[in-house]
């Protein structure tokens, strides 16, 4: 069941936002205020707006500009027409700072913007960018909101403008391409207009790093949009090693955002074991590695950057010479043997489930944490040595308690 939200008008800061409609329905909504009001001045008096024998007329009538928002819910209570008839003829929108500066910055416009705006997969995945390669500022909002999205990989670029388009309507963003000594590839820079930073700051309020988290919704929406916020993130974030531990990595600066990404996976079954904290404790990461859980990821999520899909097939095609075990099977099996034979160490528990015994060793620690097996160091003597051994069983007591 898809249970979109949507953004309309009247969630946004109407003082701030300028709007235009289509020439038929600006015809019809002024003419009806002059009826009403007698004089399009006595209008422009009602609406505190200079001039408007001119300014309303003129310039507002005939779409030469854009109006506030606000002064145009404000006449539309006056004549009769409902807000929901103002948004399906807005032809064009934009958001105004430094208002008292003779007009104010505008930026620039959507053009023929898709009102409502639907929060759908689209959206899901561009939030899934902000928090990756993006950024939105709001620190000097008398400056405007400034909304980028930087990358190296013109793929994702050229994904991103059509995807912005999907959701939002005509909208070109400024392209600056940074390059020179300090870059390995040109840098492309995508800044879109405060309008833009607008819509999104009504649903989702993004804080930058290293406070960036998971916008709540993401979690109560459908699997696609899931899907397509982590293809985001991994497209921006995540790296794919082909090496001896071929694997898939993520890692970002606050934990949450981390525990976020690693629930969202839990629900298209895909393990990607414990967290692994830096020693710094200011960077945190987690890897897929086991095949069942690589080929869910390329299913269901995959990467839209070419170099990053190109990796994880090489890595899905070279296959396993042996069946990995995933989610809680290898804690499992090592349960069963122990409540089988009894006392084993772990060489013998390896040898048994053709494991290495370094693997074996990081399954039973967890389960010593959980108390569902206990360790003894066995001393026995191998060529005249000492040797001590962990030899493990079944924690009986602990578990009947």
């Amino acid at each position: 069941m898809k249970n979109y939200q949507k953004i309309h008008i009247w969630d946004l800061p109407t003082d701030k936002v300028y709007i235009k409609f289509n020439k038929a329905f600006s015809e019809r909504f002024f003419g009806l205020a002059h009826q009403k009001f007698g004089t399009y001045k006595l209008i422009g008096e009602f609406l505190n707006v200079k001039r408007g024998d001119t300014t309303i007329a003129k310039n507002w009538k005939k779409g030469e500009v854009c109006y506030p928002l606000n002064t145009i819910v404000k006449l539309s209570g006056e004549i009769g027409i409902f807000k929901h008839e103002l948004e399906g003829n807005i032809v064009e929108i934009k958001y105004k700072t430094n208002i008292k500066k003779r007009g104010g910055a505008g930026g620039k416009s959507i053009i023929n913007p898709k009102l409502p705006i639907i929060v759908n997969e689209d959206f899901a995945e561009m939030l899934g960018h902000l928090c990756g390669d993006g950024t939105l500022s709001t620190t000097k909002p008398h400056k405007g909101l400034k909304f980028a999205y930087i990358n190296s990989e013109l793929t994702l670029i050229d994904y991103f403008k059509e995807l912005m388009i999907n959701i939002f309507g005509d909208i070109k963003p400024c392209v600056i391409v940074r390059n020179g000594p300090t870059y390995t590839k040109d840098n492309y820079v995508l800044q879109y207009p405060s309008i833009i930073s607008t819509f999104i700051l009504s649903v989702y309020n993004y804080k930058p790093n290293p406070d960036v988290f998971i916008p709540s919704f993401i979690f109560e929406t459908s699997k696609l949009s899931k899907a397509r916020f982590l293809r985001a993130l991994f497209d921006d974030e995540g790296t794919v090693n082909i090496g001896k531990k071929r694997r898939v990595v993520i890692g970002l600066l606050p934990k949450q955002f981390i525990v976020g990404i690693k629930k969202l996976l839990e629900e298209f079954d895909i393990n990607s074991g414990g967290i692994y904290t830096f020693k710094n404790r200011t960077f945190h990461r987690i890897a897929i590695a086991d095949q069942n859980s690589l080929y869910k990821f390329s299913e269901l999520i995959g990467f839209k950057h070419p170099d990053k899909k190109e990796r994880l097939m090489q890595v899905l095609s070279r296959g396993w010479k042996f069946q990995r075990f995933h989610n809680e099977q290898g804690k499992e099996k090592i349960f069963n043997l122990l409540n089988k034979y009894g006392n084993l160490y772990e060489k013998e528990i390896a040898k048994f489930l053709n494991r290495n015994q370094t693997t074996i060793n990081e399954h039973l620690r967890k389960l010593q944490r959980e108390k569902t097996v206990r360790c003894v160091k066995e001393k026995t003597i191998i060529n005249n040595r000492k040797i001590y051994q962990n030899c493990w069983y079944v924690n009986k007591n602990e578990q009947e308690s």
